[in-house]
């Protein structure tokens, strides 16, 4: 069966079933939406947790998806002129091969170089660079004034030439920091690349388990994707398994930005190496964590979506498989995080268990959506899931399937909104979902090497923004 008829029996069905909740809503006069009641708070001085369920029914025989949100909010930290600044210790891994020539290398060669004079004497900084081979160029060094123009001298030999051993650069910046210690530092390692992983280990599963284990030794790995010919797929999973953040660079001279923005958020840590664990019961299962990798060990789903800053609000839509076989009160389990501040190591726990009822009227599941709530989880998770879909298929130059996904999309959230009444998903709906069909159409029209640039370009757009919203990296 085609991929378009299936999604077309995917949103019949999807129709059918909302138009009998809401034949069964009008029916019941008692079916009502309930009134908004307030988050699951809890939390200590310096991290608040906060859960609620988007929808707290669910149909008894169905699909048994649950949706939660759970956000993290870090306190906003004192400036107080005594308390020293965290040292941070920063790993550059830098791609020099072929393809970096001119104009890219140069504007990292400047962004490194400018890195270099804001670090202060306690900070730390290493240079890694890889071609076909791994060099060290320079093991981490504290930036005093013999250290830094020593450091800028060799940056400024850095040249071009070779296949791309971005595996072997990655582990080689990986082990000067687990060689060392450092448990009151930030500590980053940033890989940059500009092309695919031709040399080494090149397999991006591989690569990601390799980059797992940044977070076992309290240090993080942020990616730079810079033009338009790297794997996007695998930058962010390595970003993603490192704890740290992926960036996509169409122009290069915003490296120094990049740079900044990294180095300043060592500064502002309030919750370092933040760990969500949920304890689940017998029949339930995490799929997804707003994107986040998830790890199940001994009966518990754990979620590492890397450092709190300061002041900072983090919200991640959690989706549960429940068992739908019978009537009665789901215990889903109840979130733990931990985190660490200096050298303390702190645990909060939500308030009370996520629980959900598995009930046998459609109505009252529909009911039971909290509007605001969903909408959120909506234009936050679902159409940002969407974007990197289609970003996908764009990549893979199947306008048809895109399309097909952006009809499903839309036909499956208008029939709920037509019950929930969101403006706000209304207005996704009308102007977010129709420019992203128009961007496909575009993508694909005008000659074949025309056709080839945008999809390379808009491929990695889409799933940029996509990653940076569902992340709540904005």
């Amino acid at each position: 069966m085609s991929t378009t008829k299936k999604s077309l029996l995917t949103i019949l069905s999807l129709i059918l079933a909302t138009t009998a909740a809401l034949a069964a809503i009008g029916m019941r006069g008692s079916a009502t939406a309930p009134p908004l009641a307030a988050p699951t708070l809890t939390g200590d001085e310096r991290v608040t947790v906060s859960t609620e369920v988007v929808q707290d029914k669910v149909l008894k025989g169905g699909d048994g998806r649950v949706t939660v949100s759970l956000n993290l909010t870090a306190a906003r930290l004192p400036l107080i002129d005594s308390d020293p600044v965290p040292a941070a210790d920063l790993v550059i891994v830098l791609d020099r091969s072929g393809s970096m020539e001119g104009q890219k290398l140069s504007d990292v060669r400047q962004a490194v170089i400018g890195l270099l004079d804001q670090l202060e004497q306690d900070d730390r900084l290493a240079l890694v660079t890889y071609s076909n081979g791994v060099q060290t160029q320079s093991a981490l060094a504290p930036m005093n004034e013999a250290n830094r123009r020593r450091l800028t001298a060799v940056v400024e030999r850095v040249h071009a030439g070779g296949g791309t051993n971005l595996g072997g650069g990655l582990k080689r910046g990986m082990d000067l920091l687990m060689q060392t210690t450092g448990t009151l530092r930030q500590r980053k390692v940033i890989l940059i690349s500009d092309g695919l992983a031709n040399q080494g280990i090149t397999d991006p599963d591989a690569l990601g388990r390799i980059a797992s284990a940044a977070v076992e030794n309290r240090f993080s790995i942020s990616t730079v994707g810079v033009g338009l010919e790297f794997n996007e797929m695998l930058m962010t999973a390595i970003a993603d398994q490192g704890a740290g953040h992926y960036t996509f660079l169409e122009d290069p001279r915003v490296f120094a930005q990049v740079f900044e923005s990294e180095f300043q958020a060592t500064r502002h840590v309030a919750a370092a190496d933040v760990n969500i664990r949920i304890p689940l019961e017998p029949g339930v299962r995490l799929e997804a964590a707003g994107g986040y990798p998830i790890r199940h060990e001994e009966g518990s789903a754990i979620i590492h979506p890397g450092n709190l800053l300061s002041g900072q609000s983090k919200t991640l839509y959690l989706t549960f498989q429940v068992p739908t076989t019978e009537e009665k009160e789901i215990v889903m389990g109840r979130v733990q995080v931990r985190y660490r501040h200096n050298d303390q190591t702190s645990t909060v726990d939500a308030a009370r268990p996520l629980t959900v009822a598995c009930v046998p009227d459609p109505a009252a599941v529909m009911a039971s959506i909290k509007k605001d709530i969903w909408a959120d989880q909506v234009v936050q998770e679902s159409f940002s899931r969407l974007k990197e879909a289609v970003a996908a298929d764009i990549r893979d130059g199947d306008p048809t399937r895109a399309q097909a996904r952006i009809h499903e999309y839309e036909a499956k959230q208008e029939a709920i909104n037509s019950a929930v009444g969101s403006a706000k998903v209304a207005e996704n709906l009308e102007t977010d979902v129709q420019a992203l069909r128009q961007q496909v159409d575009e993508t694909f029209s005008g000659t074949p090497a025309a056709v080839a640039e945008k999809r390379k370009q808009v491929s990695k757009a889409l799933q940029y923004d996509g990653y940076k919203i569902r992340r709540d990296k904005k």
